[in-house]
């Protein structure tokens, strides 16, 4: 299937929809609990995800890989922790914690649990998203709600120099960057349909990836930065995408009758771990991803 689209005000670009045909997908945990995001770490050895440990009470998880077993990132955690996303190298990681009422902070942990900063714009929790960390950790990118926008901020580890990366109509969230730090890819209702992004890092030359019917959502590059995994509806329910990082040549990865989402990547940028939805159960699957057709 082809479709015509544009992109910018300056040019057209024909895209062919592919569907890619995998192994089945392997499923890794099968307790059945709501679960949220994922993000690979300790060299693919582990998966950190968001868990719904009681009706008040989200918790971030830590999936051993090799014997399936998955036990509390902080086991003395007290209030609701959500959103991980490690650096690019792993030494780090980000996460939302709700400091009180109706407040969240991000903090930025070494792989040891240390505390190496917090960012705490203020403001009520249901509008600070996704935080993001340069592969170098010079930079925390992250989704808040000000001004009647949610758009995109950049700060230093300590919450210092912010900059603002989007200020457009409409909701950006979910901003990943690419492995060499240069490039941010996000997900914004800017055109009133939520489409995939990206930017340089500093925030200039936005260029739309993606023109679906459904929402084009939650994109991560691939480690060796020449895809984009990102979850869509253009299907009709939310399933697993693939693109090159130009936005060229979407290939479905997976087919639920229900929904797959929070796709991360495994180092060798051949696999992927995601949550899939079915019967009310949520559960952590890995997804190989074959190399474009």
């Amino acid at each position: 299937m082809s479709l015509t689209f544009k992109v910018g005000l300056l040019f057209s670009v024909v895209v062919s929809t592919t569907v890619l045909h995998a192994a089945d997908p392997v499923q890794l945990t099968r307790d059945g609990r709501l679960k949220l995001a994922t993000a690979v770490c300790s060299a693919g050895r582990e998966v950190v995800y968001c868990e719904l440990a009681n009706p008040t009470l989200y918790r971030l998880m830590k999936l051993n890989m090799q014997h399936r077993t998955s036990q509390p990132l902080h086991p003395k955690a007290g209030t609701s922790e959500f959103d991980p996303m490690f650096a690019a190298d792993g030494k780090s990681y980000a996460f939302l914690k709700t400091v009180g009422v109706l407040r969240a902070a991000i903090l930025i942990h070494d792989d040891m649990g240390n505390k190496l900063g917090e960012v705490a714009p203020g403001g009520g929790f249901s509008g600070l998203r996704s935080p993001a960390i340069a592969p170098d950790r010079s930079r925390v990118v992250y989704s808040f709600g000000e001004g009647g926008r949610q758009q995109l901020f950049s700060v230093k580890p300590d919450g210092s120099e912010r900059q603002t990366l989007a200020d457009t109509p409409g909701i950006n969230n979910w901003p990943a960057f690419s492995p060499d730090g240069r490039t941010i890819v996000f997900g914004s209702s800017r055109d009133a349909d939520f489409e995939v992004y990206r930017m340089n890092a500093d925030g200039s030359v936005p260029q739309r990836l993606t023109n679906s019917p459904g929402q084009d959502i939650r994109p991560k590059f691939s480690p060796d930065g020449k895809r984009i995994a990102f979850t869509s509806h253009r299907d009709g329910n939310a399933e697993i995408y693939v693109m090159q990082a130009d936005g060229s040549h979407p290939q479905r990865v997976t087919h639920s009758l229900e929904r797959d989402d929070y796709a991360d990547w495994l180092p060798d940028s051949e696999q992927l771990v995601i949550v899939r939805e079915h019967d009310g159960w949520h559960d952590l699957f890995l997804v190989n991803v074959p190399a474009r057709q």
